[in-house]
């Protein structure tokens, strides 16, 4: 019988890179006692322009596609976090089909900086990160508020909020992981790339690209 570290060096060679992927995802979820993990970037196919969560696709993939990959781990602070601000952002259609409309962008962006504050003042840092990420998260899920609103011009409400999250951003990440209360291999890259999203949606914005760019850092 081979020694253990053989057997599991083994094993680990002989997993696809998609299996070894979320091998390494699910046994980071359960060290850093997390209840799942948020997909914030997948693949882009060459044959689809949509992005594939590859845990449920059976297509193979390589080390170099799989390595593209990013991840936020999802603990209970986030979870509930998350259900808040998914709230604030559909302007709490969050049971189904859900109908926007200008006054609800225009209320989306006066509101950002108000729920900017709210999870700046939370008790501790990673408590303030997870709240920050969620509305995060949410704002650029629910992106119907920064194409049709009534604050596109310069000063408005929404350039203030884009101003607004940047700075909090900016702050927030020039603290370390272990401040934050994140992890640096799948979590801080996560919200780095959820950061670039982000910008990207308001350089392709007809609202938003005369106005001061987004910078989070």
């Amino acid at each position: 019988m081979p020694p253990a570290k053989k057997q599991k060096k083994d094993e680990a060679a002989s997993l696809s890179p998609k299996d070894a992927h979320f091998k390494r995802l699910e046994k980071a979820i359960t060290d850093h006692r997390c209840k799942g993990s948020m997909l914030v970037v997948g693949i882009d196919r060459e044959d689809d322009d949509e992005e594939e969560e590859d845990e449920d696709d059976s297509t193979e993939y390589t080390t170099e596609q799989m390595s593209t990959l990013r991840h936020i781990l999802i603990n209970d602070s986030r979870d509930k976090a998350l259900t808040r601000a998914q709230k604030f952002v559909s302007c709490g259609q969050t049971g189904g089909f859900a109908m926007f409309g200008t006054h609800d962008g225009s209320m989306i962006c006066f509101g950002i900086p108000r729920e900017i504050k709210k999870a700046l003042k939370k008790a501790t840092v990673p408590q303030q990160f997870d709240e920050l990420f969620a509305l995060t998260y949410s704002l650029n899920s629910f992106d119907f508020w920064m194409h049709d609103n009534e604050c596109w011009e310069k000063g408005g409400a929404l350039e203030k909020a884009m101003k607004a999250l940047g700075k909090a951003w900016r702050d927030m990440l020039k603290q370390s992981d272990a401040v934050l209360g994140i992890d640096a291999e799948y979590t801080r890259p996560g919200i780095e790339a959820l950061l670039t999203k982000l910008t990207e949606e308001f350089e392709g914005c007809e609202a938003t690209e005369d106005l001061a760019p987004f910078k989070w850092r």
